[in-house]
């Protein structure tokens, strides 16, 4: 039985149109085509998208440009996914690459409609179109370059599908098509040859054919979302005429390949000095400046100067060889000291779906110098714009500092202390990337994290985009958190050295040459995961009070809060990898090594809480006991660890395999068990209360006033859910250990009481020994204050003497872990015994952006004393 495709195409050979495309082209012409045509990629989640419109009913490609190697490309590419393959290309002459016999009856049948007339004969095309489209087969449609401008194919094609719709049963959807060749961005002001051969956008054959065949292997297909015909005609009025609604669907197919394009490369390219003009005349800047010239009692001419002078030290030079340059390093990268980049493809479709609606400012966690790099690479090859990012001035040293900026950076002080104009320009250059559409990219914790932990937010460039949209240089725009992990850092030792106090080594050419030990070394994976965009024009409407009509001390509130809420989401993404877990594993008490069964054990009982709390964990997870195995192989391959096996004469019950871990390699896996512990904060809280307390029975009572203790004392250290109770963490923690049969519970006249379990006992004190580390640096601090009672101390001498002390109370054995002698746990202790009042800084003196701090004892030493004795209880 011959079925019903085959009939219908039976039936359609017998009419010959030259927009006809045929299952079989022309051999030689179309093999050879079809070198460059393979080349051409879509990514899958479009592939799926038009297959699950084609069960439901008829899918109808739409292209922007009337292109004979748009639709080629199509119907090739189509054949290869699986997808509906186009019959027909309403308005185009394929028949270049039909077969000859075709070609000459085509030829024929042309040649007998010229003696019907031209409008006869368009008429036979469109009734041919409509045919098609009744039987179900896929054609593509060509819409032109805008609603407004007359175009017959485009009309015509549009109102045949109308007519087509309302004659079957079944829905046609019309997919919207980008055809693109490279992710190249248009310029403002174009080169020769785009002059000579057409722009970008409007190329004319010739150009089109030289540019694909040049860059095929960068082509890419993306379909925009579709529109339902059969639903848009019912919500159509009886009285709309039909020219009104052939043209609004026009305009609406033509916005969504907009919107696409827009996503993909971005706005339109402005120069550097473009940009830097933008800024300088922006009406608010004038008025700045007017303002400014009048409080310094300087010239406008010497201020506008200075301004500008600054703005070539700020701002971008954005140059697409560079970043094609780029691309070949990273991917050389990846090969050679990566395993591999795993990213979260389901967050990456959403930043695809805000970047056609608003600007974005993409917040990642900064651990390393690497991520300027990642997300950008990320962006590149999923076909979203690519950012433009701040960095650090101490990054714009020669060579890096032209190949950034060519890259997209632009570049801020460390401090905009004491200058009002600098920091004025500086939030007026971001407010015009804002303003002309451009993706934004920064660090929300201004530098690397030395700890692997989140770092408090800085809220200085979050509070400058704020402003920008308040002072409607844009409508709105969306902040996306996002997490970049990795499984090693290439910085580990560096950051070693100034967690033990070294002063940080300036970024320079030197260092860059030293960088070449790296690139031996292999550093596992790299994770890219996507926190909840906040719309921000959303979030700023929900607040109870408009922003406008705060203070600034509720402003700088708010800005501290959505600077939070950011990194919280950061955390809540995060991803915990074998590697990190393994370190918190070994670091969870301070015995010189581990059996291999009792760290197999640990493991599993860490496993199971982040299990429970929905934690996302990489892949490799699925066999955890391979997982163990190599994150230990690695850490035995780079000397952190080491392998203890046993000797042939050894007893039965002493064959277990121990890893020994010297004091000093502490502070490497410190870094990786930081990754994760936010994870575990609220159980080793309750863990720690409960391995300190000197019964097997203790009441709710005294665990919740540890907690809010240690809450409190480690503000500085974690990130916390203000949103979550301390009641209700404290329950889930106990609810999970009664599940685990660590703990019982039992209700008393006066409360509730919590019996720990010998069980429990055991495998508690390795969730408190987490963040045991924390406490003895915390303590060192405390001691450490005693100094300030005979004299005031300047900043670098108090802490040169807290290292000191921390060394000596480790060599006699009462701190008992190399991990607690962190440069950046003590400076997170001070600042808590700042908040406390029980320490108070003083500025002496500020120049050249650096202050000199010293420090003293207020007059609470009683309560210092409280505190030293409280965390020594819980040591």
């Amino acid at each position: 039985m011959i079925n019903r495709i085959e009939v219908v195409k039976k039936y359609l050979d017998k009419e010959y149109f030259s927009g006809r495309i045929y299952e079989k082209q022309d051999f030689f012409r179309f093999q050879l085509a079809k070198i460059f045509l393979s080349r051409i990629s879509i990514a899958d989640e479009y592939v799926e998208t038009i297959k699950r419109l084609s069960e439901e009913g008829l899918v109808v490609y739409a292209l922007r440009q009337k292109s004979k190697l748009n639709s080629l490309i199509l119907y090739e590419l189509a054949g290869r996914k699986g997808l509906p393959q186009p019959l027909y290309c309403h308005g185009m002459n394929m028949s270049f690459w039909h077969p000859i016999c075709r070609m000459i009856k085509l030829l024929w049948s042309s040649f007998l409609r010229l003696f019907s007339g031209e409008k006869k004969a368009w008429k036979k095309k469109l009734s041919y179109l409509e045919r098609i489209i009744r039987r179900k087969n896929s054609v593509i449609i060509h819409l032109g370059q805008s609603e407004f401008i007359n175009s017959r194919t485009a009309e015509t094609g549009i109102s045949s599908l109308i007519n087509a719709q309302k004659s079957v049963d079944f829905p046609i959807f019309i997919v919207p098509i980008l055809v693109s060749y490279g992710r190249r961005r248009e310029k403002e002001d174009e080169s020769l040859i785009n002059i000579l051969f057409g722009q970008t956008e409007h190329t004319g054959a010739i150009r089109r054919l030289i540019t694909f065949m040049r860059y095929a292997s960068k082509a890419f297909v993306i379909t925009s979302e579709s529109i339902n015909l059969l639903n848009y005609l019912n919500v159509c009025s009886d009285n709309t005429p039909k020219k009104t609604i052939v043209r609004d669907l026009r305009a609406e197919l033509i916005e969504r390949i907009e919107k696409e394009k827009t996503a993909v490369v971005g706005p339109v390219l402005k120069s550097r000095e473009a940009f830097i003009g933008m800024v300088l005349s922006d009406k608010n800047m004038q008025q700045f400046i007017a303002d400014y010239t009048l409080k310094e009692k300087k010239e406008i001419a010497a201020v506008e100067k200075e301004a500008k002078k600054y703005l070539y030290e700020i701002t971008a030079d954005y140059s697409e060889t560079m970043i094609q340059i780029w691309l070949k390093l990273l991917r050389w990268l990846w090969m050679n000291i990566f395993d591999g980049l795993v990213v979260d493809q389901e967050g990456l479709a959403k930043l695809r779906n805000i970047s056609k609606k608003m600007p974005f400012i993409v917040i990642p966690c900064h651990r390393s110098h690497i991520d300027y790099l990642i997300f950008s690479y990320v962006l590149y090859v999923n076909n979203i714009q690519l950012t433009f990012i701040a960095a650090g001035n101490n990054l714009s040293f020669f060579p890096m500092g032209y190949i950034f900026r060519k890259s997209g950076a632009f570049f801020m002080r460390r401090s905009f202390r004491g200058n009002e104009l600098y920091s004025e320009v500086f939030a007026k250059y971001m407010a015009i990337l804002l303003k002309e559409g451009y993706a934004i990219e920064f660090f929300i914790e201004g530098g690397r994290s030395r700890s692997g932990k989140m770092v408090m937010p800085k809220y200085g460039l979050l509070s400058m985009v704020i402003q920008a949209l308040q002072d409607k240089y844009c409508d709105n725009f969306a902040a996306i958190p996002v997490y970049l992990g990795y499984d090693r850092v290439i910085e580990e030792r560096s950051y070693l050295k100034e967690i033990s106090g070294e002063p940080k080594t300036p970024e320079n050419t030197a260092e860059i040459i030293k960088t070449g030990s790296i690139l031996r070394k292999r550093y596992g994976r790299v994770y890219l995961n996507i926190g909840e965009p906040i719309i921000m024009k959303d979030y700023l409407a929900a607040q109870e009070k408009h922003i406008e009509q705060m203070t600034l001390d509720e402003r700088q509130g708010l800005y501290r809060k959505i600077g939070y809420e950011i990194v919280l989401e950061i955390n809540k993404v995060s991803l915990v990898t074998p590697f990190s877990l393994v370190a918190a594993v070994i670091l969870s008490h301070d015995r010189r090594g581990i059996s291999h069964d009792d760290l197999s054990d640990v493991f599993n009982e860490f496993y199971e809480y982040l299990v429970m709390r929905k934690v996302k964990l990489a892949a490799t997870f699925a066999q955890k006991d391979k997982a163990i195995i190599d994150a230990v192989n690695v850490f035995i391959q780079d000397g952190i660890i080491s392998k203890v096996e046993t000797e042939e004469d050894q007893l039965e019950d002493m064959l277990d395999v121990v890893y020994s871990l010297a004091d000093e390699n502490r502070l490497y896996l410190e870094y990786y068990k930081n990754n994760v512990l936010h994870f575990f904060v609220a159980l080793s809280f309750v863990a720690t209360s409960m391995m300190k307390s000197n019964e097997d029975i203790m009441s709710l009572g005294k665990i919740m006033a540890d907690y809010k203790f240690l809450k409190k004392l480690l503000w500085n250290e974690f990130i916390f859910d203000e949103k979550t109770d301390d009641v209700d963490e404290v329950n889930n923690v106990l609810e999970y250990l009664f599940q685990r049969k660590m703990i019982k519970a039992e209700e008393r006249e006066d409360g509730a009481w919590i019996e720990i379990k010998g069980r429990g006992r055991m495998k508690l004190k390795f969730f408190a020994g987490l963040i045991h580390n924390y406490l003895e640096s915390y303590w060192i601090v405390i001691r450490s204050c005693y100094y300030l009672k005979k004299s005031i101390i300047e900043e670098k001498e108090w802490h040169k003497k807290i290292r000191s002390l921390g060394n000596r109370l480790y060599r006699k054995g009462e701190v008992l872990r190399m991990e607690s002698l962190s440069h950046v746990n003590y400076i997170n202790a001070i600042r808590f015994l700042e908040d406390a009042e029980i320490i108070s800084a003083i500025v002496k003196e500020e120049k050249a952006q650096k202050r000199e701090v010293l420090y003293s004892l207020t007059g609470n030493r009683a309560e210092m004393e409280v505190l030293r004795r409280r965390i020594f209880k819980l040591l």
